[in-house]
């Protein structure tokens, strides 16, 4: 072709119209974020009714009913009887307190540290950090304070949160004093969420420059263990809280690295598709070279207390789920999780508010509908507390065992 036949190319894009363009993407996140949580710049925690909290504490609505009246000697809350005079609802804090009182909360044992709880998988599209903030919520709805860790530098997590990313988060609010040594605690970057007994560390872009630091750091200095830079600062926070849930990064990299050795318990959310079974298969090879290479270097020596994987995004009619769920079954039997995470429409429209499903109060689709989302949830999260348990069982009975 004749240089002179060539189209112009009218379409260029220089940096300082990627900027630009940058610049107008963080004004207009900022402005749906304020417009879906109106009037309120901030997420604001639902209400529960008196039916969820009965099926949060194992009980009937007419045992709550009487737990807040007759039977209630001050430890209750009583919550605010509605309009109709018909039910109750309760804030997350009375609801919190009340499952707390209730026979069915099991606290973490006297002299235990918190457990780590990372969520991962590198694969885009699975539902990672809307599980992990999930997670970190239902989990709080056992009764146990919580911590959630967004180490992902595209912050999705810090959004469900109620927060944008860039301006509202600088790099000296999230992990990156920790990697910098500037801090040695991680209680010092953390803050109140807008869910009671939730506390955040968020994120930003800031993080990416954990990848850049860490291995100029390892190199300049041969004594250096990046890999124990979050395990180190964690010591603290694990007496402070009881789960410590981690959105990790999509990557195995140095910032990864350092997530996974601080684990206790790893959580990977799986869709039943063919790409994604395939990715996890690149995954579990990655994770395996990875902790070997580390062992036969430097000794490092890592055990999970557990992993678990759970079917996410599952399609119950879709003709190729059972197939593929059969391959999952048959290659991680025995990592994998009984409950399964719904592919609904309620969960989808959820995140495009800046939600999770545990954030919906007033849902004006079927009552159903919502009852298998929340469900589905609600099965994974007391798997995830079995499991904890199970943990400061054993450690606490090694103890006792010498």
């Amino acid at each position: 072709m004749a240089l002179k036949e060539l189209t112009p190319l009218k379409n260029t894009i220089d940096i300082a119209q990627l900027r630009a363009i940058a610049d107008r993407a963080e004004e207009t996140l900022a402005h749906l974020r304020d417009a879906l949580l109106e009037p309120w710049p901030r997420k604001m925690a639902p209400m529960l009714t008196s039916s969820r909290l009965a099926k949060l504490c194992k009980l009937d609505r007419a045992q709550i009913q009487y737990l807040c009246t007759r039977g209630n000697k001050g430890e209750y809350p009583t919550g605010t009887v509605t309009s109709s005079g018909r039910n109750r609802e309760f804030t997350l804090a009375e609801a919190q307190q009340f499952i707390r009182a209730s026979g069915t909360y099991k606290a973490r044992p006297p002299g235990e540290k918190g457990i780590v709880l990372s969520v991962g998988n590198f694969k885009g599209g699975v539902g990672k950090t809307t599980d992990s903030v999930a997670f970190a919520q239902g989990l709080t709805l056992r009764g146990h304070k919580v911590l959630l860790i967004d180490l992902d530098p595209q912050a999705s997590a810090t959004t469900l949160m109620g927060y944008v990313p860039t301006p509202e988060v600088t790099e000296e609010m999230t992990v990156m004093p920790i990697v910098y040594e500037d801090a040695t605690d991680l209680a010092a970057v953390t803050i109140q969420s807008y869910w009671d007994n939730l506390d955040l560390i968020p994120s930003c872009s800031a993080l990416f420059g954990a990848d850049y630091y860490l291995p100029n750091k390892q190199a300049s200095d041969p004594d250096y263990e990046f890999w124990r830079v979050l395990e180190k600062a964690m010591d603290t926070i694990r007496d402070t809280y009881d789960v410590i849930v981690i959105d990790t990064p999509p990557s195995l990299a140095y910032l990864s690295i350092g997530c996974f050795m601080a684990t206790d318990g790893l959580v990977i959310p799986l869709p039943p598709e063919t790409l994604d079974y395939a990715s996890s298969t690149q995954f579990f090879r990655q994770f395996a070279e990875l902790f070997t290479s580390l062992e036969g270097s430097r000794s490092v020596e890592k055990e999970f207390a557990f992993i678990k994987i759970i079917l996410a995004k599952v399609k119950p009619r879709a003709a190729s789920t059972d197939v593929v769920k059969s391959w999952i079954q048959q290659t991680y039997h025995e990592l994998m999780g009984r409950a399964e995470i719904l592919d609904t429409d309620l969960i989808k429209n959820a995140s495009a508010e800046f939600k999770t499903v545990y954030d919906l109060q007033n849902y004006e689709g079927s009552a159903a509908t919502y009852n298998r989302a929340i469900d589905s949830f609600d099965a994974v999260v007391d798997e995830l507390e079995a499991e904890i348990q199970n943990v400061w069982a054993w450690r606490a009975a090694e103890k006792i065992n010498g």
